[in-house]
């Protein structure tokens, strides 16, 4: 008797001192941790939609712009409230977290509604570690590749071929590529009607600058303070020459990382091309101490470097699309994804399912990029909230309708034959979707750390502030990528 008063004593301690016995922030109902930081402002608004028409009570936090969300995520775990929604990044993430035993099995979840909306995650798009299992709901689809404005290309090479001249980027092989940047940067340093022939037609410059293309500065708009964005995206491209998917990159061999040397030598090559071709905000910028520096080359300013049409191209995906309407809501209406290429030969396509090199260069990542998970370590009612808000977002027209015009989501389960989205970028990737010209983001697969934190800093601190790249640089680009996949597996 004496030990349960001394118990109950202490709880009445606890409670007077922090609100409760050990239960969870009274303040509301659901708390969701959201890893899109690009959408912050609208997700807070869905939530507070959800909590009007359910009477739901919802914290939500999102991280900023650009953030990773592995540290904040990891904080918010270990603190006490726990969010019972979180994001994983795909595969690469989702061991950890299966651990730490903190993310719960979907496919066990018995409640109807819920169960029917599992159920119908397409097999291809399913986190699973087998097959079987399904450890999340997909945020949605998304894609990325060389974001061109049609206006400027207009300006550039008339605005009457820029449909025809998009196409044949398209399926222009690296070499025609690689032509066609050595001529642009020639035009945009001293305009003349020059001519050049793409994919077998042939066009010409416009005999001067006039319109957007008075302000170009170089070709590339480049985040050079933002190792992810070669580190992840750039380098996903070269591994859909040696894996099909994410499953097929987390359980690759020894054997196979070496035999795929030529996809990451080509993406070293790549990338020095792109990145030897920088466009500033006050003129041409280099690769060098300036150029990794976020007060100059951040998200945020690079953003801001293809808003004002100082670049042609801007390696992003549809996600940027609030970021550029923020800065330039008329150029966010009218702007393409053109194909991120490599000068990929055959023999380093080590994949066997059939993947050509004109499929890989025609083709950009259309891929899921973050699941929303529940915490398996919260309570029963935490998880029937959980469980109830995701349905709404996947079903409910007041749900979809924050998916699709306020994130300008594309959905996952999106028809590409008669889908349509309210941004210019989200229905380009859905062209592509309906060509079939899309390939798979295989490097959420690799290594947790391995392709920003390892590969992406590498690049960033060794070779984005060196002038000059040469045949030695790209083989011990590619060596060092294999070697540190092999050390973290």
């Amino acid at each position: 008797m004496k030990k349960t008063v001394g118990i109950l004593l202490s709880c009445f301690v606890m409670l007077t001192i922090f609100g409760s016995c050990g239960k969870k922030d009274p303040e509301y109902d659901l708390y969701i941790f959201n890893s899109k930081g690009e959408n912050a402002q609208q997700f807070d608004a869905m939530c507070r939609a959800y909590e009007a028409e359910t009477g739901v009570k919802v914290k939500n936090f999102s991280i900023g712009s650009g953030q990773d969300h592995s540290e904040p995520l990891n904080a918010e775990m270990n603190s006490r409230n726990k969010p019972v929604i979180y994001s994983i990044q795909g595969v690469k993430e989702l061991v950890e977290w299966i651990q730490g035993g903190f993310v719960e099995d979907l496919s066990t979840v018995t409640d109807p509604a819920f169960a029917a909306l599992v159920s119908a995650i397409p097999p291809s798009l399913r986190l699973t570690t087998d097959g079987n299992t399904s450890f999340g709901i997909p945020y949605n689809v998304e894609g990325y590749g060389y974001i061109a404005d049609t206006k400027l290309l207009g300006d550039i090479f008339g605005q009457a071929n820029v449909t025809n001249l998009a196409a044949d980027i398209k399926a222009a092989s690296y070499d025609e590529w690689a032509a066609l940047i050595t001529a642009l940067d020639g035009w945009i340093k001293n305009p003349a009607p020059a001519q050049f022939t793409i994919n077998g037609h042939t066009y010409s410059f416009a005999p001067s600058k006039s319109g957007l293309a008075v302000n170009l500065t170089g070709i590339f708009a480049v985040m050079g303070a933002e190792k992810w964005t070669y580190g992840d995206h750039f380098i996903n491209v070269a591994l859909n020459a040696i894996f099909t998917s994410p499953n097929d990159a987390n359980t690759a061999t020894e054997e196979k990382l070496r035999a795929g040397k030529g996809a990451f030598v080509d993406y070293a090559r790549a990338l020095d091309l792109k990145t030897s071709h920088l466009a500033g905000k006050n003129g041409p910028a280099q690769r060098g101490q300036d150029f990794v520096s976020s007060a100059n080359f951040g998200y945020d300013q690079t953003v801001q470097i293809f808003a004002d049409s100082k670049a042609v191209f801007f390696k992003q995906g549809n996600w940027a699309y609030g970021n550029i309407a923020g800065v330039n809501p008329e150029m966010a209406e009218r702007l393409i994804f053109l194909p991120v290429k490599m000068p990929f030969k055959p023999e380093d396509i080590v994949r066997t399912d059939g993947m050509t090199v004109e499929k890989l260069n025609r083709s950009i990542p259309v891929f899921v990029p973050n699941y929303y998970a529940v915490n398996k370590l919260s309570s029963d009612a935490e998880k029937k909230h959980a469980y109830d808000f995701l349905v709404w977002l996947n079903t409910a027209p007041s749900g979809q309708h924050y998916v699709v015009d306020e994130f300008a989501f594309i959905p996952y389960n999106a028809d590409p034959a008669v889908t349509t989205v309210p941004n210019s970028l989200g229905n380009s990737i859905i062209s592509y979707m309906k060509s079939g010209d899309i390939i798979a983001a295989p490097y959420h697969g690799a290594p947790a750390s391995w392709s920003g934190d390892v590969v992406g800093l590498r690049i960033m601190e060794n070779y984005m502030t060196k002038p000059q790249w040469t045949e030695g640089d790209y083989n011990d680009i590619a060596d060092y990528a294999i070697t540190e996949w092999i050390k973290l597996k």
